[in-house]
């Protein structure tokens, strides 16, 4: 048993079986088929090489770089957030596994890239993911602010994260003042129609909540005018303005070098200076990735904290989140020009082998394409295998025919639909929609599992 390390320029260099009682403040090196068990956390990076064993019993702060070892991360506090949900494994369709720990750690190297605050946006049940869980890991994580898509959802995050800021993005929906105030969140107004109405539950109640100003810099999406936001300006030097966030939305994010990303970057800038004092917000997941000076006081990332990519064409810098996988509930052989049931649009070419797993696109799974041009793929065996056809509403064919394994495909095995190799980003070019609605449509019906490793 080793004391807890102290900072020093050289990383620490585990080359046998090493047990710390305490934090690791710089980098570590774990050599090949050694052993690194931390009861703390790590505050630098770590090298896991071949065959090599780490166990952290806190959180790891810094870049993990695993060239074939094995990590296991106990962060006690978001330990308390795992959980299952959902009907028991026996009875689902298939298993949604959900890295809570990857979360939290994608939210923290999202938090170190910029000088202001790092809030989450958990909408549309946290992209599918789950926004109870997923809340109370990044408020264990240190997320102080969050934005949800209506009153429904902020009700849900005050309730496990009840010292937090909320902001619904909706707006402010006619009548539903009250609920504000009795939520405690702050609506995004996007027009002057919501403000005035906004302005009269107020000055009626004395509410003195505060909202945000959504201000309109590119071509799309809500939001008032410049026009109409420089009109406004005036507003300002009333104390009870009632204005807690300036923010806006890049149009072009996804394209780091395009034209129009400058020019709202600059019309933000002239505007936060109409509007001295408040704080403003304007990048999202990709939008952290064009400029550092997108960032401005708050950045509101969400599709990357959940495992997308934001930086698309690039090496993804998020950890994976995500693993769906169902079981095998029947096998069939079929001769030329046969095909599945409900499965329109694909007919056996030859004598094809073909399982079927209960999962559709009731379940949120991608429909896309016609049965012969499909190119989504499954995991079976390790390999991986063409989608056969189009999912039905319950039910999903992969073509195993060419499976050197036919073991691998048997009842109840089990195949991968998401993770591995199939990623949620592969999966949504297959399916030629987006990650973001990948996610958000992951359906109730798995047996979910949360979990902090």
């Amino acid at each position: 048993m080793l004391l807890a390390q102290e900072a020093a320029e050289e990383p620490l260099l585990v080359s046998g079986s090493s047990d710390i009682n305490g934090s690791v403040l710089n980098d570590t090196i774990v050599q090949r088929n050694c052993s690194l068990h931390i009861r703390g956390n790590l505050k630098g990076s770590l090298t896991i090489e071949p065959g090599a064993n780490v166990i952290v019993e806190g959180s790891v702060a810094g870049k993990v770089v695993n060239r074939g070892g094995r990590l296991v991360v106990n962060n006690r506090g978001i330990a308390e957030f795992v959980r299952v949900d959902g009907p028991a494994e026996p009875e689902a369709g298939g298993i949604l596994r959900i890295n809570l720990a990857a979360i939290a750690f994608n939210w923290d190297a999202l938090a170190k890239r910029v000088e202001g605050e790092c809030a989450a946006v958990v909408k549309a049940d946290a992209y599918g993911c789950g926004i109870d869980p997923v809340t109370a890991t990044l408020a264990e994580a240190g997320c102080k602010t969050f934005f949800v898509s209506n009153l429904a959802e902020a009700k849900r995050v005050r309730a496990v994260a009840p010292k937090s800021t909320i902001y619904v993005l909706n707006g402010l929906y006619a009548g539903t003042g009250p609920v504000f105030a009795e939520a405690n969140a702050r609506p995004v107004i996007n027009s002057l129609i919501e403000l005035a109405e906004w302005d009269v539950f107020t000055s009626s109640s004395q509410w003195k909540g505060g909202f945000a100003l959504n201000v309109k810099t590119g071509t799309g999406g809500l939001g008032i005018s410049l026009e109409e936001a420089g009109a406004l300006a005036g507003r300002f030097r009333l104390s009870s303005h009632g204005i807690t966030l300036l923010i806006s939305h890049l149009d072009n994010a996804a394209s780091p070098d395009h034209p129009l990303n400058d020019r709202q970057i600059r019309l933000l800038q002239d505007l936060r200076r109409l509007y001295d004092g408040v704080p403003a917000s304007l990048a999202n997941s990709p939008g952290i990735f064009v400029s550092p000076k997108a960032h401005c006081d708050l950045v509101r990332p969400g599709s990357a904290l959940y495992g997308v990519n934001p930086t698309p064409g690039a090496r993804n810098p998020m950890l994976p989140v995500v693993e769906l996988r169902a079981r095998i509930v029947q096998v069939l052989n079929l001769a030329p020009g046969e095909t599945v049931t409900h499965n329109a649009g694909w007919i056996a070419k030859r004598s094809a082998r073909v399982v079927i797993v209960p999962v559709g696109y009731a379940d949120g799974y991608p429909r896309s394409g016609s049965g012969s041009d499909n190119a989504l793929q499954a995991i079976v065996g390790g390999r991986l295998c063409r989608i056969a056809g189009r999912p039905s509403m319950d039910q999903l064919a992969i073509d195993v025919t060419d499976l050197s394994d036919s073991t691998a495909a048997r009842r109840g095995e089990m195949v991968t639909l998401i993770g591995g190799e199939i990623g949620v980003d592969d999966l949504a070019t297959a399916a030629k929609t987006t990650s973001c609605e990948v996610l958000s449509h992951l359906g109730h019906r798995f047996h979910r599992i949360y979990y902090a490793s």
